[in-house]
């Protein structure tokens, strides 16, 4: 909770930052519409995931993501839309295994996730370089669990249907390029309802 804390505090000092920025610069919101590819890491949580017998408490760990999508440009009063296909993976330590009644033990191994979604994005406030967003996505994750505990090492993966919400804010720094500060919730069932919250800060150049 308190890295979570540190996190949003630093993030909204950034988006001030960026605030006054684009305050001082206007001629960076009006990019065209066009084909882009982006790329971003960030910070992972995974809450706790319940199962059969238990549940399993995991580290905080790193995402990575990179994209290809394409852009409308500012067809409405209140923005634009983006569409693109994501590909991402994302990584973090087990920390503990509790079983229903017992105490929590210190277990070994990690939790990858290897993610392909479809995402739809709505920009907010056209003409601006400081633009808000918000967006969904639908795809498949590949996850891949291993565990070591008392000398002995257990193995499990699967691949599921996996849904996302996000929201954050870009700052056009040009006609093609773009620098992004966001969150992205994602969702999906293994076992266990596996929820992940991503920080993302991320770059989209356009063509």
């Amino acid at each position: 909770m308190k890295k979570f804390v540190t996190l949003a505090a630093s993030t909204a000092v950034s988006l001030a930052a960026l605030t006054g920025v684009a305050l001082a610069d206007d001629h960076a919101g009006k990019a065209p519409a066009g084909w882009y590819v982006s790329g971003g890491l960030g910070y992972n949580i995974i809450d706790d995931v319940d199962v059969s017998g238990g549940s399993f408490q995991m580290d905080d760990g790193y995402v990575i993501q990179a994209a290809v999508g394409y852009d409308t440009g500012d067809v409405t009063s209140y923005g634009k839309f983006r569409v693109e296909a994501e590909i991402g993976y994302a990584e973090n330590d087990n920390d503990t295994q509790t079983p229903t009644g017992g105490a929590a033990q210190n277990i070994g191994g990690n939790y990858e996730q290897t993610s392909f979604l479809v995402n739809g994005y709505v920009d907010f406030l056209p003409g601006s370089n400081l633009r808000p967003y918000l967006g969904v996505g639908l795809g498949f994750i590949d996850g891949e669990q291993t565990v070591t505990s008392g000398g002995l090492t257990a193995s499990g993966s699967g691949t599921e249907f996996a849904y996302r919400g996000a929201a954050g804010v870009s700052w056009h720094l040009a006609d093609k390029w773009a620098l992004d500060l966001g969150y992205r919730y994602t969702a999906f069932e293994s076992g266990g309802d596996v929820e992940s919250h991503s920080f993302i800060t991320g770059i989209r150049y356009g063509f």
